[in-house]
């Protein structure tokens, strides 16, 4: 359940694995990313894991994006809010147990460096490349390199209006 500073939510996105349970990243007015799952034992959704948010200096999600599942080991989510930051999470399934009935995840964030704040972001259909957008009317593209890290490879510049 929410908590009473929730003001409501903002954005939201599937996943998209073909072999998980229906789950949903959800971010809010308050600046939480969260992600919920839907639990067929129980016939209802709960509050699955909680993600670096966006709450300093001002709160709020503008937007979360699930990459594409492409046989991964891990899921990317990317999220940006009006405290101008743009994330990467990373999510890596731990299993507890032989039949993976007590599966859990941990998760890293790692925070990319914008030259403006950002207001749209979106994976390509392999989920190997983000988009981002804000203001400036500039389109960031950024890849992961072989150690993980994100970085701004191309920028798409708008056409100046007349």
């Amino acid at each position: 359940e929410p908590d009473n500073t929730d003001l409501g939510v903002r954005c939201l996105d599937w996943c998209q694995g073909r072999f998980e349970p229906p789950t949903l990243v959800v971010g809010d007015s308050s600046g939480n990313v969260n992600i919920y799952r839907y639990s067929d034992l129980g016939g209802n959704w709960g509050l699955h894991l909680r993600l670096d948010g966006h709450v300093n200096p001002r709160r709020g999600v503008l937007d979360v994006s699930w990459s594409p599942d492409v046989g991964r080991s891990y899921h990317l989510i990317s999220s940006c809010g009006r405290d101008g930051l743009l994330r990467v999470h990373k999510l890596k399934k731990l299993s507890n147990s032989a039949d993976g009935a007590n599966d859990s995840e941990e998760y890293t964030s790692q925070v990319l460096t914008t030259r403006e704040e950002v207001w749209r972001c979106s994976w390509n259909v392999t989920g190997t490349v983000l988009a981002s957008s804000g203001d400036g009317g500039v389109v960031g593209l950024w890849k992961s390199d072989f150690s993980g890290n994100w970085k701004c490879v191309s920028e798409v510049k708008g056409a100046p209006q007349r």
